[in-house]
């Protein structure tokens, strides 16, 4: 029988590097004081016996894990997935391990999911949570836990939050439709529960006011950041006995949900209805007509949550607070997906297999 090959310890580095315990502790971990000479022979001594720091022993000696949470709602999200490059790469790049947990806008999830990562050590948490669970969140954070909020914010509470201007991104798209003759713009709106939802739809009737057109309630839909009540939400504007000439649709997936509503009602784009999405995935400059679409600083908001974060738990909480609130631009990226209005009342509708259709779509 093989016998196993015994573990190097930090004391047979010590040994080798005729150091006591702790200087070589000291130098393997990078912290204290210690000469030249010292870090080149216990380095030299680690290399030559192939030991690998006990990362365990080592964060519970320092209380720290060197691991960052990171709590989203849709890690299918175009948005979520590229954020979240953004997170891991400051992250990497500071010696941070991620630790990502997706919550499905389950407000329940979410909070089992907080107290996992608590109990799991990480030194902070980077999180877009459900207002159901601002409480919570902010009692954490009072308690001198660094957090940093994505895409959210909560009144009241002392906790750094990072933004696309949702509003600013929503009335530019509703202005810039106005621009093209549209009077009658739609809205397939987001959940409104969510600031994102609810910023964006105030953003559309800001614009609307801009540009001196009335705000119709029967214009805006709920697709609620769900792909099956978004397709529904499109199909309920164009059967409209007066349909909207253009629609903003308010997320990616819903962009998604949307096209594939107006394909199978057999709907011309643009030139019986135009279309505006948010968050820009990378397939809407090659979908046939390429699609018009509002540009979030997604990477960079990733990043800018993990150097945010990294700051305050590397140096005084205090960090967090010279920032209170950070928002970013988007942009607008104009592309085939709109035109001037179309001059009949109604929209043709040609899909024979539409209803068909919405239900295989709804059952995924």
């Amino acid at each position: 029988m093989a016998k196993h090959k015994k573990s190097i310890t930090l004391k047979d580095v010590a040994a080798a590097a005729n150091v006591s315990v702790g200087m070589a502790s000291r130098v393997l971990g990078g912290y204290g004081s210690y000469s030249e000479n010292t870090s080149k022979s216990v380095m030299k001594a680690a290399k030559a016996l192939d030991y690998r720091v006990n990362g365990v022993a080592r964060s519970l000696r320092l209380r720290r894990t060197r691991a960052i949470g990171v709590m989203i709602n849709e890690i299918a999200s175009y948005h979520w997935t590229v954020f979240v490059q953004g997170v891991e790469e400051a992250a990497r790049q500071a010696g941070y391990h991620v630790i990502l947990c997706n919550t499905a806008d389950d407000a329940q999830l979410e909070r089992e999911y907080l107290k996992d990562l608590r109990e799991r050590g990480v030194d902070g948490i980077i999180v877009s949570p459900l207002a159901e669970n601002f409480p919570v969140i902010a009692k954490v954070a009072q308690s001198g836990f660094p957090m940093v909020l994505v895409n959210c914010r909560i009144d009241d509470a002392d906790i750094t939050n990072i933004r696309s201007d949702d509003q600013q991104a929503a009335l530019d798209a509703v202005v810039y439709l106005g621009s093209l003759g549209h009077k009658r713009i739609g809205i397939v709106a987001g959940l409104q529960e969510l600031e994102t939802g609810s910023s964006r739809l105030n953003g559309y009737k800001a614009g609307l006011a801009q540009v001196g057109l009335p705000f119709h309630e029967d214009l805006v839909a709920y697709g609620n950041y769900a792909p099956a009540l978004a397709y529904e939400a499109t199909e309920r504007l164009i059967t409209m006995p007066k349909p909207p000439t253009a629609i903003l649709v308010s997320s990616e997936m819903m962009t998604g949900a949307a096209l594939r509503c107006l394909k199978d009602y057999g709907v011309s784009i643009p030139e019986e209805l135009s279309v505006v999405g948010f968050d820009d995935p990378a397939w809407a400059s090659f979908f046939s007509p390429a699609v018009t679409t509002l540009r979030e600083q997604r990477f960079y908001m990733g990043r800018l949550a993990s150097d945010t974060l990294i700051a305050a738990i590397d140096g005084p909480l205090a960090a967090l607070r010279q920032f209170p609130e950070i928002l970013l631009r988007t942009e607008l990226i104009v592309r085939e997906s709109c035109a001037q209005p179309r001059r009949s009342v109604a929209i043709t509708l040609s899909g024979k297999h539409a209803v068909t259709n919405r239900k295989q779509f709804a059952e995924g």
